[in-house]
């Protein structure tokens, strides 16, 4: 597949990656949905959208890293 081999990874390594990213929104979001909802209680620091914001930022540079290995 084009889109595996230009980012220097197998399909396990893909899926595991995006599988990764995914699951993280999901709960983030859902904390997010939960807040909303119920303002009485915070967002824990490490799920806030500073913390989501430099957790997104490290994936994409991790993968800009890859590419390059190529």
């Amino acid at each position: 597949m084009k889109h595996l081999k230009e980012n220097s990874e197998t399909y396990f390594s893909h899926f595991k990656f995006a599988t990764k990213i995914g699951l993280t929104l999901l709960l983030r979001g859902g904390i997010f949905v939960l807040h909303g909802l119920f303002p009485v209680f915070d967002i824990p620091k490490r799920l806030n959208l500073n913390d989501t914001y430099s957790y997104l930022k490290e994936c994409n540079e991790y993968a800009e890293r890859r590419k390059k290995r190529m």
